[in-house]
């Protein structure tokens, strides 16, 4: 072997190493445009809610539907909410959002307007939905802000709703538990 060849070998042997390990330092670093997206937790499904898991707080299980119905689609989330009144009649609610972080605007008769924007966490497993109910019940007007994080766990067989809910009263704060159905 000529001298010109042992130091093309060695050089080889050396500099590949080196930009192996280089690449795997800044790999790492890159901007998250350049690095593949996380994809995303999928809601998709008919939950019932798990009363003896949930804590609804002080008031909560009046805000708590009893199931929830929800269709993710690329850009859009709906959810048909289960609930029951206070004196134990049923009624369903659906909402319809976007997921681009642009506000949307659901009603619900002519008392109430609910404007939220739902924006995703950075890592893709978790959807916010910060939401400003505007109330107008027996000509008094009402403004509810609240914050809904929605997550699964149990390998996607438990949906988690952290709800707060604040009034010029006081706050709330619940954790709602739902089980795939």
């Amino acid at each position: 072997m000529t001298t010109k060849k042992v130091l093309d070998h060695g050089l080889k042997r050396t500099i590949i190493p080196v930009f192996v390990s280089l690449l795997l330092l800044v790999l790492p670093s890159l901007s998250s445009n350049a690095m593949p997206m996380a994809k995303k937790v999928k809601l998709t499904g008919t939950w019932v809610l798990n009363e003896s898991k949930s804590d609804f707080g002080d008031y909560g299980r009046m805000w708590a539907s009893n199931k929830l119905i929800i269709i993710q689609k690329r850009k859009t989330l709906s959810m048909e909410r289960f609930s029951s009144g206070p004196s134990g009649e049923e009624y369903n609610a659906l909402e319809n959002y976007t997921l681009d972080g642009m506000e949307c605007e659901n009603s619900f008769g002519d008392q109430m307007k609910k404007t939220s924007t739902v924006t995703w966490s950075e890592d893709k497993q978790s959807l916010t939905i910060n939401s400003k109910l505007d109330i107008e019940a027996e000509g008094q007007q009402m403004t509810i802000d609240t914050i809904e994080i929605l997550s699964l766990q149990d390998d996607g067989n438990t949906l988690v709703i952290k709800g707060t809910a604040m009034t010029d009263f006081g706050d709330m704060v619940v954790e709602f538990i739902y089980d795939l159905q």
